[in-house]
């Protein structure tokens, strides 16, 4: 109860106020007090609103590593950052953060992130799942353009695979919003947050190779090639990875390791830029993602299955006005997207093996955005999205007359059939249209936001969708900040049409209604020491939850009575010297669900109590991590018990272009598991993995 106190408080304080305007003139906004959590030096971002869209992250803004203005492009398009002064907590993780700690892919680099998780799908492990403040409902961009999918996913209400995203080395940052986000970022339908992706452009001409071995036949390598001359500029990076089956300690204290449940990820990035004139842009990029998964859901059920997924992404970019006070572009996107299914029956080539369901999603889409400055302290920003989605299956494994259970399967002597299905079996489409404008206003010290928009589905008709926000600064060291969101997110095409023997989607589902209001107090103490203190609060009418039916034994989604989130966050970040910082943070989340008529099928999937800290060094040679996350409050009927997990990344750097890194994960070799069951232990995380890689970079 002292949570729940807590937490209003904190809103009633941030949030008073707020109603359907905004405020900040682009160029005359105050200069924001960046926050720096893993820096290498006592130096702050000092940021106007002006460059807020091309060249640093938001006003007051928790970054992860240092990102002076003059690393940032000053050509940038505001589709690739427009955080103009949110209102919310935000983290930035930054390229040098990312090398400094050899992250593999954006998963791992968003699992030390504050109040984010990262586990597998509680359906199907072979999707990897992002939550912020407990929340699967998070949109995730690529230089702005939204990749959620309506497909692809068969358990809770995530609509992306953190498996598609960029290679690590083509990331210039990744910024995290927390709670409500207008503009480009309208996230009436992902109450938990956003996650944009800003991939790099090209500017001195680079060459980058990377290369890493471990255990468990575990393996990396990447490349990259860049460069810039007469107007032009391109990126190419591409690379892949390989880790052998799970090995992890059990909760009985045994090594052991999980059959089917080795990864393969390959991907490659692209993107190329043509100055046309100075204010005027083109920017095509093109990205290829795949990977193959052992698909396994259990300790006890590991199964025999494989999942193979694929993506290609085109999209291209008109950019306008930039380096103004409020730019615009015009984007055009394909997606195209794929999931294999097979059986192995033994077969060490996946292209030996027989495909045992394949779905297909097609997504085109076109973004515009423009704004225009009324007076020094007022801005209006405009744009309409449309994106149509059509998924079909090439091929679908019908287990309809097939023999029972146990029964030879025809063509392979000694297999025993298991008569089941993984293909979705229906062929849909879906169009959305959203348009929207936004209001941005100040008053002396106080800076107020609103977006007001139009939501057209083609299967749910129109709604009226809004958030909106406020920030104010007492003085040059204190910043109050608070939103207010409404939420309104239709079914998945998934949560509707899926039909199979283990998946059962629900055609007569009703968009889920609510709203979350979210606040905090950003305070910077002195020269070396920030913090940030904050909460939400949520309520969602006719959730979407799937549920186990017994009487089917399938899985389907159904709208429930209502879903109550509740939550608080606390980021403290002290800077001992030039070469020492450290920073830790505190997390809590409540869900409470009202199941009205229905039995009880989930429960929380992160950690009532999450602590995370990270303390760094580096000088001219050595850049040494050390990163912890631990969880604590976990429902004993679904866990054996908390975790405590620390990773280690040590890096030395011989020369101007050779280096070589260490990175351990899970040191000490703890045992607790990423995802709860009904049988306690079942769905193990990874033990203690290793890798030593070598980097050169000409």
């Amino acid at each position: 109860m002292h949570y729940r106190k807590l937490t209003a408080a904190i809103l009633l304080t941030c949030s008073a106020g707020m109603f359907p305007v905004y405020a900040a003139e682009i160029k005359e906004a105050p200069a924001a007090d960046t926050h720096v959590a893993a820096s290498v030096t006592d130096k702050h971002v000092a940021t106007s609103v002006a460059d807020t869209h091309a060249t640093a992250p938001a006003a007051d803004t928790h970054v992860a590593t240092p990102t002076p203005q003059n690393n940032v492009d000053a050509h940038s398009a505001v589709h690739q950052t427009n955080l103009w002064q949110t209102p919310a907590f935000t983290t930035i993780i930054t390229a040098e953060e990312m090398e400094d700690n050899h992250y593999e892919t954006v998963a791992e680099a968003l699992m030390y992130a504050p109040g984010i998780t990262v586990t597998p799908g509680s359906v199907n492990t072979a999707h990897q799942v992002v939550r912020i403040d407990g929340d699967d409902r998070v949109a995730v961009f690529i230089d702005g353009r939204r990749q959620n999918l309506e497909s692809g996913f068969s358990d809770g209400r995530a609509t992306y695979d953190l498996d598609m995203t960029p290679p690590v080395m083509a990331i210039d940052r990744i910024e995290i919003l927390h709670g409500a986000v207008g503009d480009s970022f309208l996230s009436n339908d992902t109450p938990g947050g956003i996650i944009n992706i800003i991939t790099k452009k090209g500017k001195e001409h680079v060459f980058k190779f990377e290369a890493a071995r471990g255990p468990y036949d575990a393996w990396r390598w990447e490349t990259q090639l860049a460069g810039s001359g007469k107007g032009w500029s391109w990126t190419a990076t591409g690379g892949r990875s390989n880790l052998e089956e799970l090995h992890y300690k059990s909760s009985e204290g045994n090594k052991e390791t999980m059959p089917n449940s080795a990864v393969n990820r390959r991907e490659m990035y692209f993107r190329i830029d043509r100055q046309l004139k100075k204010n005027r842009s083109l920017t095509f990029t093109y990205g290829h993602f795949s990977n193959d998964r052992g698909l396994w859901y259990s300790r006890l059920n590991p199964t025999d299955y494989n999942y193979s997924k694929m993506a290609n992404h085109f999209a291209l970019t008109y950019n306008y006005k930039e380096n103004t006070a409020a730019p615009g572009y015009i984007s055009l996107y394909h997606y195209y997207n794929q999931g294999d299914t097979f059986r192995p029956f033994g077969t060490k080539h996946q292209k030996d093996l027989p495909s045992y369901g394949r779905w297909k999603t097609n997504t085109n889409g076109i973004d515009w955005r423009d704004g225009w400055s009324i007076s020094k302290d007022h801005t209006i920003s405009a744009g309409l999205s449309w994106r149509h989605t059509s998924v079909d299956n090439e091929s679908n494994y019908n287990v309809a007359g097939d023999p029972a259970p146990g029964a030879a399967v025809p063509g392979f002597p000694g297999v025993d059939n298991p008569n089941r299905s993984f293909g979705k079996n229906y062929e849909k489409s879906m169009s959305n249209v959203n348009a929207f404008v936004k209001t941005v206003r100040r008053f002396n010290k106080l800076i107020l936001t609103g977006t007001s928009g139009i939501n057209h589905n083609s299967k749910f008709s129109n709604h009226y969708i809004s958030s909106s926000g406020a920030e104010y600064r007492p003085d040059k060291k204190t910043t109050f900040y608070g939103s207010l969101q409404h939420i309104y997110a239709v079914p998945t095409l998934d949560e509707l049409y899926y039909n199979n023997q283990r998946i059962q989607g629900n055609p007569n589902l009703e968009p889920e209604k609510g709203w979350k209001a979210s606040g905090g107090i950003r305070h910077q103490f002195n020269d070396k020491i920030f913090a940030d203190v904050g909460g939400f609060l949520s309520y969602t009418k006719n959730p979407i939850l799937w549920h186990y039916n017994t009487a089917t034994n399938r899985w389907r989604p159904d709208n429930y009575e209502g879903q109550h989130q509740q939550g608080l966050h606390l980021t403290v970040t002290d800077v001992f010297s030039p070469k020492y910082n450290a920073t830790l943070s505190y997390t809590y989340t409540n869900s409470k669900t009202d199941w009205g008529d229905k039995d009880p099928s989930y429960t929380s999937l992160v950690a009532r109590h999450q602590v995370q800290a990270a303390l760094r060094y580096k000088d001219k040679h050595w850049s040494n991590n050390i990163l912890l996350t631990s969880g604590f409050g976990r429902n004993s009927d679904w866990y054996s018990g908390n975790y405590f997990v620390v990773d280690l990344n040590l890096s030395y750097k011989f020369s101007k272009h050779w280096s070589s890194y260490l990175k351990v994960h899970n040191l000490f070799n703890n045992s607790y598991e990423i995802l709860g069951s009904r049988t306690i232990g079942d769905c193990p995380a990874y033990g203690r993995t290793a890798l030593f890689g070598v980097v050169y970079s000409y």
